[in-house]
């Protein structure tokens, strides 16, 4: 019976042209590439929040200066891990001072917004004083 079914679908497969084959051959490769993607982010989550929760650690000195966390991913299929958190009474340098123990490149967007590259970790670190709330914003992002 099963057999039969098979043969059946074989024979109308068989009846479709060579360009509807092709597009279908593409289709599912391109699933099966997104599909294995999605799974090797989900599995090297955990990784990437215990890397980006020792950068956290490093901010407990001013931790009881933190007015908001958020953690999300984001990217394609959710590959970027994200902790951003919102400072109060907190100066852009003394934040940059705290995180420059590590190999960070620092480059200066603005007078208000500092970029870092850890090299050794692969962590972007995202420094941005909000001029209406005159709150400190950390954003530090794992990229695979």
């Amino acid at each position: 019976m099963e057999l039969l079914a098979l043969k059946k679908i074989f024979y109308y497969f068989n009846k479709l042209p060579i360009s509807l084959k092709i597009i279908l051959g593409f289709v599912l490769i391109c699933t099966i590439i997104i599909s294995l993607m999605t799974v090797a982010a989900i599995i090297n989550r955990p990784k990437q929040i215990q890397q980006l929760q020792v950068y956290e650690q490093k901010l407990a000195a001013i931790s009881m200066h933190k007015v908001s966390e958020e953690h999300y991913a984001t990217g394609r299929n959710w590959q970027i891990y994200v902790f951003k958190n919102t400072y109060e009474h907190v100066t852009l340098e003394s934040v940059k001072n705290i995180l420059s123990e590590e190999k960070i490149n620092w480059r200066e967007v603005n007078k208000s917004h500092l970029i870092g590259y850890d090299l050794d970790d692969n962590i972007w670190v995202d420094i941005t004083h909000d001029i209406n709330t005159k709150a400190i914003i950390v954003k530090l992002e794992k990229d695979r």
